[in-house]
């Protein structure tokens, strides 16, 4: 009887340290969300940037947290952290150059609130402009419908006359007959 508690309790233990394990691997912070997204094409440069994780970071000073955003080739551009809600997030805004177009790399490092644990890691985009509509293409697409339309109408007529379907035109009114009622 002894033995069967000795293994319940052995059995309840293992249980319940498999329960906090979750728990043991949740103690380091992690990216939940960005904004931008990983590998998203901007239009043009995002006013502000976001960082969300999933506890609150360390953010009594700004040495507990760091952001860098370079440029491919290595140009670094400034940028200015704010922890918010909460210190789950890092809101990043940037001071961007005239000419933002290219590929960027937003690399970050954070510690945890409690614990102190830290957690690195680079969120990569690329800002373009929208480019300007085909005007060829937009003008071959109207002068097709154009001349689709055209075709069209052309081919109805004929088919329209092969049938001899003529539209009843009302008989033309002689100059005597006109005058016959106006005196």
């Amino acid at each position: 009887m002894q033995r069967a508690v000795k293994l319940s309790v052995a059995a309840l233990s293992v249980l319940a340290a498999l329960a906090f394990l979750p728990a043991l691997a949740d103690a380091q912070p992690r990216l939940l969300e960005s904004t931008p997204k990983e590998g998203a094409k901007l239009g043009r440069p995002p006013q502000v940037m976001l960082l969300c994780f999933n506890e609150p970071i360390a953010a009594a000073t700004p040495n507990d947290y760091s952001l860098t955003l370079a440029r491919a080739g290595g140009a670094t551009v400034p940028v200015t952290a704010t922890p918010v809600r909460g210190n789950t997030c890092l809101e990043a805004r940037a001071n961007w150059p005239e000419d933002a177009t290219g590929s960027y790399a937003l690399s970050w490092r954070v510690r945890q609130q409690q614990g102190g644990q830290a957690l690195s890691g680079t969120l990569t985009f690329s800002i373009a402009p929208p480019s300007p509509p085909d005007v060829l293409r937009l003008a071959l697409i109207t002068i097709a419908a154009v001349g689709g339309a055209a075709l069209l109408a052309l081919v109805l007529t004929l088919f329209r006359h092969s049938i001899g379907f003529e539209p009843h035109r009302p008989p033309a009114e002689t100059e005597s007959e006109s005058l016959v009622g106006h005196h």
